[in-house]
């Protein structure tokens, strides 16, 4: 009976291992994702043609996270036409939208006074889609970072139990 109570235990234990460690691959998956959408529109923005626009609102976030840690947000909306269709768009660049610094978020804001005629990039394919500062950044690889470390982390621990578990069965 204590051989067929530890086999259970040892299948629980592998399955909850296997569920764990498939949501963690399935969240670094969609992590991934997102960051290399975000990392391609930041390449591509970079060869995308540009019209003059203007900054109508400009103002400095503040948050607070569940630990106590303070996030600063440059909100900036502005308005540009394409074709002679209006668009209204508050993306400043791809990857970067929060920063612990009060102080690199009011730089950036800076940049972007209200009534500033601004130059405004656009995708040519989706004239609603719009940057400010076209390229790719340090934080256009975040995400994407965060994806693969998630995937990455979630593998070297199933061959870790896997490692331990024929250790394990064999004394």
């Amino acid at each position: 009976m204590q051989k067929q109570n530890t086999l259970f235990g040892q299948i629980g234990g592998c399955l909850q291992t296997a569920l764990f460690s498939l949501i963690f691959i399935l969240v670094g998956v969609g992590l991934s994702w997102w960051g290399w959408t975000i990392l391609q529109n930041a390449r591509s923005s970079a060869s995308w043609p540009s019209v003059q626009g203007q900054i109508t609102d400009a103002l400095l976030d503040y948050s607070t996270d569940a630990d106590g840690g303070d996030s600063y947000s440059p909100q900036v909306t502005y308005t540009y036409a394409v074709d002679g269709r209006s668009y209204e768009s508050q993306t400043i660049k791809f990857g970067e939208n929060s920063y612990g610094s009060k102080r690199q978020a009011q730089a950036i804001l800076d940049r972007y006074p209200n009534g500033q005629r601004i130059a405004v990039f656009y995708d040519p394919t989706q004239p609603d889609r719009a940057v400010l500062e076209p390229g790719v950044s340090g934080g256009s690889y975040i995400v994407l970072a965060i994806g693969v470390l998630f995937v990455g982390l979630s593998l070297l621990w199933i061959v870790f139990v896997g490692v331990r578990a024929v250790r394990h069965s064999e004394i």
